[in-house]
């Protein structure tokens, strides 16, 4: 099945007047007004239009489609030059139409947007930018050009140059004394900073990491969406839903800074707070997203403003009668040690770790304890850890949206004892004995990706563990 942006190189290819996806229809080019079915494509699914759309289009452009029933954007995929788009909400589903703008010379190959959409004055006016494009992260660097990263690719705006009173200016009403002194101290702070409501959406929070580097002060701003995202909107597998499911235990996601973790762990509670009434306290640094009350009871506590720390805050939540504890992030020994008793004594702990596949996790936890504790963490390890997901963000086939690829591990009695024994470093070959529990692989996950059309098979052969058996999944399930 072709990407989008193969699909509009045939518009080209073929002097084509426009492409025309529906709904369970094949890919149609009308040439001189005359449709032009492409018949050795599949039907156009669905869930495919309603992904492109939620790729194509910004949060104001999706709700005037719902208003209006139609919208008109632009799309300029790499090297393809400018395309008009126009989506239409039809009693048979999503219809989207691309039309090439004749008088729009193809963008360079690394650039996929016009440097003069963003503002370069003021840090307001392009943080209100980057919520309106999508953007997931903002890069401020004393004396040095603004760098934003869309759809996974980092490039900077020339002329955005703001100096160490700027920054410090636009942070003031969040740059508490703590803070400040948190940073004198060890050098960087993570902070909760939010843009006042305007006319077309509500309040825009992002979450801030301000820090010392060589050349004076820098901060990363990542915007937090106002929506609390669900399964559907970040694309991840159903398997996934079901991880809330235990009714204690641990559950880790795992996976490189900036990959999503926090946020796939956000859909999960989003899911419980839809399905189910429980007790829920989160533990964050910062608060991200805002959950509203549905079925669950939700206490949002963050470091810093309402406990000093992660583990002192799981220590206090076993005193508040909680049934799911979600823990920001296990960053040390004493936070491990506490989220391991609160796993063992009838809770669900939901948390993070910085780790690159699920065995890796297993390991860096038992590294954290001294050597004459690591016994012990590994038999806890083994008893309470109820599944692993290690997550990646790949760049998306539009060229503009990331994509999760995860590996999952639903800890049986197998992988507990290889955690028991250990035996990690034979967690490939067992995920591979258990797919029929629900545990996937990463490049069962990729191929997925692959098929549903959201990531480019060069992409996915760039990133696999095996390309051999990546390439007979595609051609045995494509």
């Amino acid at each position: 099945m072709a990407t989008l942006n193969e699909l509009l190189a045939l518009v080209a290819d073929h002097g084509a007047d426009s492409l025309q996806l529906r709904a369970d229809q094949p890919p149609v080019l009308f040439v001189g007004r005359e449709p032009r079915p492409l018949s050795s494509e599949p039907p156009t699914t669905g869930e495919t239009l309603t992904l492109m759309t939620q790729q194509l289009l910004t949060a104001a452009q999706r709700q005037a489609l719902e208003r209006d029933g139609k919208v008109d954007a632009e799309y300029r995929p790499p090297r393809l030059g400018l395309f008009d788009l126009r989506v239409r909400l039809l009693p048979t589903g999503l219809a989207l139409g691309f039309r090439p703008r004749g008088d729009a010379a193809p963008a360079p190959a690394d650039v996929a947007r016009t440097e003069t959409s963003w503002p370069v004055h003021g840090i307001a006016a392009l943080l209100e930018a980057a919520v309106a494009r999508g953007a997931s992260d903002v890069v401020v660097s004393e004396e040095t050009e603004v760098t934003v990263r869309e759809g996974g690719e980092l490039r900077p705006l020339p002329g955005a140059v703001f100096d160490r009173n700027d920054l410090l200016d636009a942070l003031a009403p969040v740059l508490t004394q703590r803070r400040r002194d948190e940073l004198e101290a060890r050098g960087s702070t993570d902070l909760a900073f939010e843009l006042p409501a305007t006319e077309a959406r509500g309040p825009a929070r992002f979450r801030v990491n301000l820090f010392r580097q060589r050349a004076g002060l820098a901060a990363v701003f990542r915007p937090i969406w106002e929506k609390v995202p669900t399964f559907a909107d970040l694309h991840l597998p159903p398997e996934v839903a079901t991880l809330t499911d235990y009714p204690y235990g641990l559950v880790l996601v795992t996976g490189p800074t900036g990959m999503g973790k926090s946020t796939t762990l956000s859909a999960m509670l989003e899911h419980l707070n839809s399905t189910r009434s429980l007790h829920v306290i989160t533990l964050e640094d910062p608060i991200e997203y805002l959950f509203r009350r549905k079925k669950c009871l939700i206490h949002q506590r963050e470091l810093g403003v309402h406990v000093d720390s992660f583990a002192g805050g799981l220590r206090a939540a076993l005193r508040e009668s909680p049934d799911v504890i979600f823990v920001g992030e296990m960053r040390d020994q004493d936070t491990i040690a506490a989220a391991l008793t609160a796993a063992e004594t009838g809770h669900l702990v939901l948390s993070t770790l910085h780790s690159g596949s699920p065995a890796q996790a297993i390991d860096r936890i038992i590294d954290m304890f001294p050597e004459n504790q690591q016994a012990q963490v590994r038999l806890q390890l083994a008893d309470v850890t109820r599944a692993i997901v290690a997550q990646r963000l790949l760049p998306g086939s539009d060229g503009r949206s990331r994509v999760p690829v995860l590996e999952l591990v639903r800890v049986n009695y197998a992988f507990s004892h290889l955690i028991r024994d250990r035996k990690t470093h034979l967690f490939p070959s067992q995920i591979q004995s258990s797919r029929q529990e629900g545990t996937i692989a990463f490049d069962e996950s990729l191929a997925r990706a692959v098929r549903g059309g959201r990531v480019a098979v060069e992409e996915a052969m760039r990133v696999c563990r095996d390309p051999t058996h990546f390439k007979l999944l595609l051609n045995a399930e494509g």
